[in-house]
């Protein structure tokens, strides 16, 4: 391969070798002049792990509460239910099931995301509402909470981690959501989420979510004070969880949104900065399937462009009523709904092959529909 930086020969050297790159390597990533390069070391990279395909799901996104008490320092979503009540929002277990099931069954995936909500995180609401979804939607898996969310939970029941995964898992719980990874570098984690999971605990729950076959994905959070060093170091320590635990199926670069936040100064990440993450990430973390290139988040055009830095995924099309909060709560212009034909189209446009698939990553036919699927159920959950 031509290369426009010397300083790359080392490195796909040692990609063609299987050998994982260091921090020092990932620093030159991020600091290479030669973006073509780059791309084209994350594109061959992608292509051994997935070969043509880029893969998409069917998907319900709900967020059913934005009560939490966690103030993290970038976060505009979260409100305070006793300092600002007029902004507060909570989902009965009743009106989740019925926002899921309002358009319909033909998904793949229900994906939820709340807040640490005293009156909501519990395992005496989540669990029969999970076992509810199980009953109605067998064929779409759960993919629920973050590991603060399951930290939190097990706080409240006074169980271990085991022991909360454990109970939820019976109760159907397939997939849990990579969230809360801000960034694992403890001295920057303390300046933006002090009262969040600690690094240590996120990766030991994901740990024991594997070892108890739940399947979860991995974040970072960039474009805000961190360091290059922490984005390096970040990806390293996800990638040592993943050889001691296997269990990670995707990983998500979170760019920062800025508006509406105490981190406002830092204003946005460029497209190059995004493009950049997209292949670094795909670069260092060798025994990851999948980098995903979250259209909701960067955008469909970027993403789109990721698919030529190492992306083999553009995540989920949301139902056409689903309302994301969180982005969009700190700026974000993506929209709220893309259908699945655009996805393909897009797929496509960029070479690729498009492929739906679930959570885990089993693969369905672009019409494949659920056996007795219905119009509309939502009303029966009201």
């Amino acid at each position: 391969m031509s290369l426009g930086d010397p300083a790359l020969a080392p490195i796909e050297a040692k990609l063609e070798s299987g050998i994982s790159l260091s921090l020092e390597d990932g620093l030159t990533l991020y600091r290479t002049s030669d973006i073509h390069g780059l791309g084209r070391l994350a594109r061959r990279a992608k292509e051994r792990k997935s070969g043509q395909k880029v893969f998409y799901v069917l998907n319900r996104y709900i967020n059913s509460t934005n009560v939490c008490f966690a103030a993290c320092r970038f976060c505009s979503f979260a409100a305070d239910e006793f300092k600002e009540p007029g902004r507060v929002f909570r989902m009965t277990a009743d009106q989740v099931f019925a926002k899921a099931l309002e358009t319909g069954t033909n998904f793949n995936q229900i994906h939820i995301v709340g807040g640490h909500d005293p009156r909501q995180l519990s395992l005496d609401y989540w669990v029969p509402l999970m076992r509810r979804f199980k009953e109605a939607v067998p064929h779409a898996q759960l993919s629920l909470f973050t590991a603060a969310e399951i930290e939190y939970m097990a706080k409240r029941h006074r169980m271990s981690f085991p022991e909360i995964v454990a109970a939820l898992k019976e109760a159907g719980l397939d997939n849990v959501n990579g969230g809360a990874a801000e960034i694992l570098g403890e001295a920057t984690r303390a300046k933006i989420c002090p009262n969040k999971v600690s690094s240590a605990n996120w990766i030991a729950i994901h740990e024991e979510l594997h070892r108890q076959g739940v399947a979860s994905n991995a974040t970072m959070l960039y474009g805000h004070i961190e360091s290059l060093e922490d984005r390096v170091d970040h990806l390293i320590r996800l990638r040592e969880s993943q050889r001691r635990v296997p269990g990670f199926n995707a990983f998500i670069p979170l760019a920062f949104h800025p508006d509406g936040n105490e981190l406002s100064d830092c204003g946005w990440t460029s497209g190059l900065d995004d493009l950049r993450t997209f292949a670094v990430a795909r670069l260092m973390l060798d025994n990851f399937d999948h980098i995903k290139a979250y259209w909701m988040i960067q955008g469909l055009k970027v993403c789109q462009v990721a698919l030529q830095f190492g992306a083999d995924d553009m995540d989920g099309t949301h139902g056409s009523t689903d309302e994301e909060m969180i982005y969009h709560s700190a700026g974000t212009a993506s929209g709220q709904y893309v259908d699945d034909r655009e996805f393909r189209r897009l797929i496509e446009g960029a070479g690729y092959v498009p492929v739906r698939r679930n959570s885990t990553y089993q693969e369905f036919p672009y019409d494949w529909t659920p056996e007795g699927a219905v119009a509309s159920i939502g009303a029966r959950a009201s």
